[in-house]
């Protein structure tokens, strides 16, 4: 089976941001990559999340846990994400 990994960014100043990995085993339609958006939005404000990369620099470092570790906070955004 196919697994698809769509990422989302959301900047939290100049040296920091957030990016959320969604994998799925298909393509995400226009309409759940919105959702989505508001989902992982700052204040609802879905123009703050972008399909693109908002850090520039030479060197950009992704800290966080492994794709396949469940952390509890992972574990919620997940049953949120498939309520919607």
């Amino acid at each position: 089976m196919k697994e698809t990994v769509t990422r989302f960014y959301r900047k939290i100043d100049e040296n920091l941001a957030y990016c959320f990995n969604v994998a799925s085993t298909r393509d995400l339609s226009d309409e759940e990559i919105s959702c989505l958006r508001l989902i992982f939005a700052d204040g609802l404000l879905i123009d703050t999340v972008s399909l693109q990369p908002v850090l520039q620099a030479d060197r950009v470092v992704e800290v966080g846990p492994r794709m396949n570790f469940a952390t509890a906070w992972s574990s919620n955004m997940v049953s949120i994400c498939r309520a919607t």
